[in-house]
């Protein structure tokens, strides 16, 4: 089965090209973008980066050139941001495809009525939405890893990799990846299309962008423990939508509110 919903999931064209074209805009071609224009962008002699920015920097990044901080700034502040969207947007497509695009098609009702349970069924959908996210996650990362790597290199700025982006790619990465498939799992009863159900896309981001909005405007830092605490808050509210969604997930709940509706 797990099989069987990959093939689906990967043989719309799609929902393909997105899920290949999302880590790859956000984490290799915004990054490099960025890298190119302060690179070529003229710096005035003891020119400096903003104290503001600084104020969010470690220390270290004060001695550094211009453009050697900016690149920590971008790698530091913005980019974790980028990556966190990774595993919300492909756990979104993904699910919507799995259990949204199932549904559209009739085949939900045909599986759900044959001798599986329920429960079987909509465990193994997760897992699969969950590990298709999980791995195109890790790959985004390592495409970044790579390009970052090299990025500092030429310009001398400092290795970008600390404890704040493990604690993101091992942690905070796998939960927001369950929260988002299991998010819409929950919703598969209140809409009718795939298209309808991608539109939540902007729920689940919504959160990240103002954390790290908040962190702009001095509220607190993103470093290592609000980024562990933001894990274990995703945890345990995916396990919560997790049950509640496992609930409702029973033929006769499904083909009610569709005749419903």
């Amino acid at each position: 089965m797990v099989k069987k919903d990959l093939g689906a999931i990967w043989g719309r064209k799609g929902v393909r090209a997105l899920l290949m074209l999302l880590p790859v805009l956000l984490m290799v071609a915004i990054p490099l973008l960025y890298f190119v224009v302060i690179s070529m962008l003229p710096a005035a002699d003891g020119v400096r980066v903003p104290q503001g920015i600084l104020r969010l920097l470690p220390d270290s990044v004060s001695s550094l050139e211009y453009r050697p901080a900016w690149i920590e700034a971008f790698t530091t502040l913005l980019c974790p941001m980028l990556f966190l969207c990774i595993p919300l947007l492909t756990g979104a497509v993904s699910a919507s495809c799995a259990f949204v695009g199932e549904k559209e098609e009739g085949t939900l009702e045909t599986l759900l009525l044959t001798s599986m349970e329920s429960r079987s069924v909509f465990n193994v959908k997760v897992s699969c939405c969950v590990l298709l996210s999980c791995f195109l996650s890790l790959v985004s990362f390592v495409a970044f890893f790579v390009t970052v790597t090299v990025v500092d290199v030429l310009t001398g700025a400092p290795f970008f990799l600390r404890l704040e982006w493990l604690v993101m790619v091992f942690l905070l990465m796998p939960a927001l990846s369950l929260f988002s498939v299991v998010f819409v799992s929950l919703i598969i009863s209140r809409v009718h299309s795939t298209g309808e159900s991608l539109q939540t896309m902007g729920y689940l981001i919504l959160p990240i962008v103002l954390l790290y909005l908040m962190q702009f405007a001095g509220v607190f830092p993103m470093n290592w423990l609000v980024l562990l605490g933001l894990a274990v808050a995703a945890a345990v509210a995916a396990v919560v939508l997790y049950n509640r969604a496992a609930r409702n997930f029973q033929p006769e709940k499904l083909f009610a509110q569709r005749q419903e509706a």
